[in-house]
């Protein structure tokens, strides 16, 4: 059997280059070929104003033409909200009146740190929250299983505190994010999602304890010792979603 073709879908604020040494090592671990999902920086600027429909066809897109190449169906890695436009790239129900539908195409589909749920307290109901109360509603859980395999992979690493001490720009900018999420006081995470908000119903899951949410800061999931760990799984998911394709209906 050949090798699956992958799509990463990148997370917010970041660039298709961050993701440059991950796709290398999934190369090297397997995969036939690693392609990225073409959101940019202005792609993540325009998010509060258009809502996530936008980033829900472009990645899309991303797997639609990667199938295309692929004799077989894809696995997507989504991370962090990357996760979340895989999720609704697959979903049939329109967001914002953009639709995709591409469950058929993913064989697996993993996130990295996704938070799939958000607290209810926060005070924005801001465009990711929207477009996880409408997975919760029209593609809750694994929806599409088991000819598509769900993989969610949180981090317990970072301990859970409130508010740590900003002591430069970057602890500025990471205690924002963290309160467009919101915390589960008393849950470790990754140092920005709650390991409580990384699982999704139906989904396997793997639980690490010494990686960090970011791709520009490390330990990452994508370094070489968080892959070991979880990227045999995917592969074993993958599997076992194309012999449900297989087997007698």
């Amino acid at each position: 059997m050949n090798g699956p073709h992958v799509v990463v879908i990148g997370g917010y604020l970041t660039e298709p280059l961050n993701y440059r040494p991950f796709r290398a090592r999934l190369l090297e671990r397997g995969a036939e070929r690693v392609t990225q999902a073409p959101i940019h920086l202005p792609d993540w600027a325009i998010v509060s104003f258009a809502g996530m429909g936008p980033l829900l066809l472009r990645g899309a897109r991303a797997i639609r033409e990667a199938r295309r190449a692929s004799p077989l169906p894809v696995i997507v890695v989504g991370h962090s909200l990357g996760g979340i436009i895989a999720r609704l790239a697959t979903c049939e129900s329109p967001l914002d009146g953009r639709v995709a539908a591409v469950a058929d195409d993913v064989g697996c589909l993993v996130t990295l740190g996704t938070p799939h749920a958000f607290d209810p307290r926060i005070p924005w109901r801001h465009a990711a929250v929207r477009a996880v109360e409408h997975l919760d509603t029209s593609c809750p859980g694994a929806r599409f299983a088991p000819r598509t395999s769900y993989l969610t992979v949180c981090s317990t690493m970072a301990p859970a505190v409130r508010r740590a001490p900003t002591r430069n720009a970057f602890h500025l900018f990471n205690r924002l994010l963290r309160d467009l999420v919101g915390e589960t006081p008393g849950v470790a995470g990754d140092g920005l999602i709650g390991g409580d908000r990384c699982q999704l119903d139906g989904a396997r899951h793997v639980e690490l304890d010494d990686v960090l949410h970011g791709v520009v800061y490390g330990p990452w999931y994508g370094d070489e010792q968080a892959i070991e760990r979880w990227w045999p799984v995917a592969l074993e998911e993958w599997r076992r979603a194309l012999e449900a394709r297989a087997a007698p209906s």
